[in-house]
């Protein structure tokens, strides 16, 4: 898993401790190809005044799909599940901040065709969310096609 964090430019050079958050890893031929780490109950935001930020909600920390897995739905599929259990979980909003970079204009254009919106001032660092029933709806759409 490290390694596939790495290869996405999110490792930070420490062992990898995932204590105290939720994570999802997707495995093929013995391999990690896929993991997010994402807290199921955060008040990121809001608790610090942003009042754009809806209070309790998921809020995905990192996402990284596996180079030969990009562009397979899998990434998709993977934010769809965490949407899927923070409805289970009784919240109604899931939220997350694009990592800046070469391919941040990528991520984000991922982000919004899985329904995800920019709110906040367009600027690096900004949270992105929509109600998980738009990620559930996106997801839908995708599979139909």
């Amino acid at each position: 898993m490290e390694d596939l964090l790495y290869s996405n430019d999110l490792g930070n050079g420490r062992f990898y401790d995932p204590e105290g958050l939720d994570v999802i890893v997707a495995e093929r031929h013995g391999s990690v190809v896929r993991v997010a780490e994402f807290r199921l109950h955060c008040d990121f935001g809001h608790g610090e005044g942003r009042e754009a930020h809806p209070g309790e909600q998921t809020f995905v920390l990192t996402m990284a799909v596996a180079d030969t897995d990009r562009r397979s739905g899998v990434g998709r599929a993977l934010l769809a599940e965490i949407a899927r259990r923070a409805l289970e979980a009784g919240h109604t909003f899931l939220a997350l901040v694009p990592q800046d970079g070469d391919d941040a204009l990528s991520r984000q254009g991922f982000f919004q065709a899985c329904g995800l919106r920019l709110y906040g001032p367009d600027t690096p660092g900004t949270a992105w969310g929509c109600p998980v029933s738009k990620i559930l709806d996106a997801n839908a759409a995708s599979e139909g096609r």
